[in-house]
């Protein structure tokens, strides 16, 4: 009978692939009588290689290689199951179509001079958190302002428009009583306009339309007709009560389509501006409790009404919006 051949439990690398028996030292016989004893190492058995491995834990043993080629072909291949289990690994770089380098950068695309639009944008999109948001709003506002996408309000159009709508409309005493507390006040106004930077202006605007989105809510939840108005005259909300008595739309109260004096009769106007002229610059008097005859748009009908509003005044006291409530006599 003939004798059981041993069973080996190692075997190196080149007897396995040889399909022969290895005698279990390091380096072995057959490897020593082939001289490449510096390269013997053990491997798996026959019954190991059958047995399910991890290949990510396999490929971190980094064992010796024949040949550097070899090595490099297992980092490889160890790279690509590492970017396997870390998908952002493996992000190639962004191409564009037909080319063969990567896209160039936003920097890249901005190395000359930019535009003042283009300044805007990337000081918008710049999250800086070193400065306060105050200050930051300036600077984004400055950089808006240059781009010429936001402008103070040329208030002198204003006043152009009711002095037009005056002579046109108007006898000469109503005129007079008009201008004699305009005579008064716009010389004010201008003289703190002049005293501030474009930059402090606009920011007089920000507040003016941070203001209208506030009224839009306000105005939606009363019942009692009200309106606002620059303090030249020019309406920028209403409800739709107040357009009812002026027989409008809303869409017509907005953006100063129309002025609350094209909307009173010429004894109310006059009333109102010398009663406006009398508190503009008093800081302890907001309100003024009157009345009015409103007319409707195209001036068929007249509305008596209890007539009050209130001085909305800017950082610099400046009056920015008035707002007006009507409650209707009849």
């Amino acid at each position: 009978m003939a004798e059981k051949r041993r069973k080996v439990t190692k075997s190196c690398e080149f007897c396995r692939r040889s399909h022969l028996i290895c005698d279990e030292q390091r380096p072995c016989t057959r490897c020593i009588r082939r001289d490449i004893a510096h390269l013997c190492t053990d491997n798996f058995t026959t019954a190991q290689e059958l047995e399910p491995v991890k290949v990510p834990s396999y490929l971190s043993q980094q064992p010796v290689f024949v040949s550097e080629h070899v090595g490099s072909e297992f980092s490889s291949l160890n790279e690509f199951m590492s970017m396997l289990e870390d998908p952002l690994l493996a992000s190639p770089p962004t191409l564009d179509v037909g080319c063969q380098a990567p896209l160039p950068q936003k920097k890249e695309l901005h190395e000359g001079a930019t535009t003042s639009k283009e300044h805007f944008f990337l000081t918008a999109a710049d999250p800086s958190t070193e400065m306060t948001p105050e200050d930051r709003l300036k600077l984004v506002i400055n950089a808006k302002l240059e781009a010429g996408l936001l402008q103070p309000y040329n208030y002198a159009q204003g006043y152009t428009r009711l002095q037009n709508y005056m002579d046109r409309y108007m006898n000469q005493s109503s005129r007079q009583r008009i201008l004699k507390p305009l005579s008064t006040i716009r010389p004010a106004f201008r003289a703190i306009a002049r005293s501030l930077k474009d930059v402090d202006l606009v920011l007089v605007e920000e507040g003016f339309e941070r203001m209208l989105l506030s009224y839009d809510r306000v105005f939606t939840s009363m019942s009692m007709p009200a309106c606002l108005w620059r303090r030249t005259g020019e309406i920028y909300r209403a409800n739709k009560e107040f357009a009812n008595l002026v027989d409008c739309g809303v869409e017509d109260l907005i953006e100063g389509r129309l002025a609350i004096y094209e909307l009173m009769t010429e004894e109310s106007a006059v009333n109102f501006w010398e009663k406006y002229g009398s508190i503009a610059f008093d800081k302890g008097q907001k309100a003024v409790l009157t009345s009015c005859n409103l007319r409707s748009r195209d001036g068929r009908r007249k509305r008596p009404c209890c007539f009050s509003f209130t001085i909305r005044r800017d950082r610099y006291n400046i009056p920015i919006c008035i707002v007006g409530n009507f409650i209707p006599l009849s």
